[in-house]
């Protein structure tokens, strides 16, 4: 998770030479800050989903926008929400969007959503159906993806490399 946090923070770095003092990132933990740090979770999941909330939601919105990144956890899950205040989703497309999660299928032919379903795939294939992301929007509010993972630290790393090898 540390890694996915530095990876989101130098994005965003980048992204305010284009936008300035327009963007704005928040990164929030809820309770123990340290513990949701070491949590294990796959290599670019947090940002192509920093990526799409600032090129589909704040690049659309005029003014400022801001991206929040709330983390908490529970006995069994670590769950991530990427909370944008963009121009948010109509309530059509995002239940096809939603039902594409469910099915894993191509969201459309022209390759938009692209990012969401490879990231919701990976998930699913490395942890079971239970786990992947969920969006939810309204227009002219924002969007909020919530990104559920299996609640693992790095200490069971060692356990998880192990396991896949005797898998395979």
């Amino acid at each position: 998770m540390e890694e996915e946090i530095q990876n989101i923070t130098t994005y965003f770095y980048i992204q305010q030479y284009r936008f300035g003092k327009r963007l704005h990132l928040e990164i929030e933990y809820e309770a123990d800050e340290e513990a949701i740090r070491k949590c294990l979770i796959p290599k670019l999941v947090l940002q192509p989903i920093v990526e799409n909330a600032i090129i589909h939601g704040i690049e659309q919105k005029i003014g400022e926008g801001t991206v929040r990144v709330h983390m908490f956890l529970t006995k069994t899950r670590l769950v991530i929400h990427v909370v944008d205040d963009g121009v948010g989703i109509k309530q059509k497309v995002l239940k096809q969007i939603n039902q594409h999660m469910v099915d894993r299928s191509i969201i459309s032919k022209d390759k938009s959503g692209l990012a969401v379903a490879n990231v919701n795939n990976r998930i699913k294939m490395m942890f079971g159906e239970e786990f992947g992301l969920t969006l939810y929007s309204t227009v002219g509010i924002g969007t909020d993806v919530e990104i559920t993972l299996p609640y693992s630290l790095e200490t069971d790393k060692e356990n998880m490399i192990s396991e896949e090898g005797e898998d395979k």
